[in-house]
């Protein structure tokens, strides 16, 4: 490695220190917030029409599922413009670090849900709470990039969680409450956190 190698590395390496210890500001507000308000509309319609959009654990899991997909890539999508908007060349550094905390948990929690579906059905009622305790460890690994409030909503998800475990546990049977209720909560949270702690909105 030549020196201007080196230098670069070192750069390289600065950077991504720097970006570790920023405060990332490419979560927005208003999309988290339209999460929350999203998953309680689809909750309230499941308390509704039970016989159509509840009829099952394998079709609320699949619901929910979609919903906590198709609410990752809006955020993501949003994240990378603000990044670039925000954090200007310490964008890609910055999303990296994002991205890096987020891929585990994401990775753990398709998998288990793909993994029970096809070999233990009768146990998928497992699942949601998995999911909102793996919502909780992403918030806990971004304590020092996020307000340092985004406690809150991490040991939120993570009780929640272990709640939703529990009860469903009792008859292996999920309510469109405990597959919801910590969605709605947790996200009106992290956005109420976001927007009072002074990041800046699009």
């Amino acid at each position: 490695m030549n020196d201007i190698e080196r230098a670069l590395s070192e750069i390289s390496d600065i950077r991504s220190q720097l970006a570790a210890s920023t405060r990332f500001r490419g979560y927005a507000p208003e999309v988290v917030a339209m999460i929350g308000l999203i998953s309680l509309a689809i909750m309230l319609a499941q308390l509704a029409w039970p016989e159509t959009l509840a009829t099952s654990t394998g079709q609320q899991v699949v619901i929910w599922g979609a919903v906590l997909a198709a609410s990752g890539i809006t955020v993501a999508a949003e994240a990378i413009s603000r990044s670039r908007r925000q954090h200007g060349g310490m964008a890609g550094a910055m999303m990296r670090g994002a991205f890096l905390i987020q891929l585990p948990t994401t990775v753990i929690g398709v998998v288990a849900a793909i993994i029970i579906s096809s070999h233990a059905p009768e146990a998928l009622w497992i699942v949601p709470g998995l999911w909102h305790m793996l919502i909780g460890v992403v918030a806990f690994a971004s304590y020092t990039t996020l307000p340092r409030t985004i406690i809150w909503p991490a040991v939120w998800f993570l009780l929640s969680g272990a709640a939703v475990m529990w009860l469903a546990g009792q008859d292996g049977q999920l309510t469109p409450l405990m597959m919801g209720g910590p969605l709605v909560v947790g996200h009106l949270s992290i956005a109420w956190i976001l927007y009072r702690e002074g990041v800046p909105t699009a």
